[in-house]
């Protein structure tokens, strides 16, 4: 099974969840990181401290799918896809903190993340109206679904690019089911067979696991398969 590498970073150890990750991907994150922060305004003090913050939170042990990884696979989408953003600092916030609390053992780490983000917002000075965007951004993580499809074009990006995982080729959803196995080990396998075929089959449900026409016309397809595979898969271990 592959682990999670340890590395380090302005004084600090952060995980990642592949050995192909490199020094520079995280370099890279701290660039966004940085031009954000500046474009905020922050002072440099909160800037690092939040870093550290972010860095730490994601590379908690029990972290397996939801790590720093995570994170650079959203970035590079929303590099992608920036020229569709209207609010770039919004989706670029949202991104970054989503995860940031995670506790496969809880049923509240959204709105847990949303306090931390909170804190964060304080010490930065962002309006009221920038925090309540954010925190609803992160909420709608909770059922991924966005109630405006045709006017908020952000949400429905960030939402996308948070489920683009499913429609990966074969080999690299493997991978992320492996790691989301290993998030749930406190689970039995007849537990977790259970629970996992509900939330495939949930998606399976849904008229389109995707927001925006170009992700669904992108990943749609490939994302079912994935799910439909994964579920006989469970079923066979019955």
């Amino acid at each position: 099974v592959q682990q999670n590498k340890v590395r380090s970073y302005r004084g600090f150890s952060f995980r990642f969840a592949s050995f192909t990750q490199t020094m520079s991907d995280l370099i890279t994150m701290f660039g966004q990181w940085d031009t954000l922060t500046k474009s905020l305004g922050t002072t440099e003090k909160v800037r690092d401290d939040w870093w550290n913050i972010i860095v730490r939170r994601y590379s908690e042990e029990w972290r397996f799918y939801h790590t720093l990884t995570h994170i650079e696979q959203l970035l590079q989408l929303y590099n992608q896809w920036k020229e569709r953003i209207a609010e770039l600092e919004n989706v670029l916030l949202a991104i970054f903190f989503h995860d940031i609390v995670y506790d496969p053992m809880a049923s509240d780490n959204e709105m847990r993340s949303i306090e931390v983000f909170k804190k964060f917002a304080l010490d930065a000075n962002l309006t009221q109206n920038v925090m309540a965007r954010i925190s609803n951004m992160i909420e709608a993580t909770i059922s991924h679904s966005a109630e405006n499809r045709q006017t908020d074009l952000d949400l429905c990006l960030f939402l996308d690019f948070d489920l683009a995982i499913l429609g990966q080729d074969v080999d690299v959803y493997k991978q992320y089911t492996e790691n989301i196995r290993r998030e749930y080990i406190h689970y039995d396998d007849a537990a977790y067979r259970d629970g996992r075929i509900k939330v495939l089959t949930s998606l399976l449900n849904s008229s389109s696991l995707y927001a925006t026409e170009e992700l669904q016309e992108e990943y749609e397809k490939q994302a079912r398969r994935n799910i439909l595979e994964e579920i006989a898969s469970l079923q066979s271990q019955n």
